[in-house]
């Protein structure tokens, strides 16, 4: 017959136990330290704050020479343009193409061509209607585009 075992623990069992446990609590530490160092701060600083004076001087191509989406995010480039203007654009085309402001896509036919452009300007068009500052709008365009910048 075989012998029973007791329902005694050994030291050598409570040990691997406690130094199991511990390893647990320390890579959770370790794991909420990495997370909390590395999350971005709640405060978004505005790219480009209001300042009354355009960065981007070109006009706004006319939006009678595109057609439905398009010709709306023309449309509303050319009513808020102060807003368009304090915008970074996160197709990045201040880098690939050295556009100066979201309000530059509108100048030329980028704008036409770009859903991340054309889905900022309808974004920040919701929020101006809705009575939001220009920061406010600046803030929350960042906090909804931003995504790191990867070489095309």
């Amino acid at each position: 017959m075989a012998k029973k075992k007791s329902g005694k623990k050994t030291p050598n069992n409570n040990k691997k136990r406690i130094s199991s446990i511990a390893m647990g609590i320390f890579v959770c530490v370790v794991v909420a330290g990495v997370y909390l160092g590395t999350k971005p701060s709640v405060k978004v600083t505005p790219v480009a704050p209001a300042t009354g004076q355009l960065i981007e001087t070109r006009p706004v191509l006319t939006d009678a020479i595109f057609t439905g989406r398009v010709a709306q995010a023309y449309r509303i480039a050319a009513e808020i343009p102060k807003v368009i203007d304090s915008l970074f654009c996160y197709c990045y085309c201040k880098k690939n193409h050295n556009h100066k402001t979201l309000l530059t896509c509108y100048t030329n036919k980028h704008g036409s061509k770009c859903d991340i452009c054309m889905n900022e300007v309808f974004y920040a068009y919701e929020l101006y209607n809705q009575g939001k500052t220009l920061d406010e709008i600046v803030i929350a365009v960042d906090k909804k585009f931003y995504r790191p910048y990867r070489r095309a």
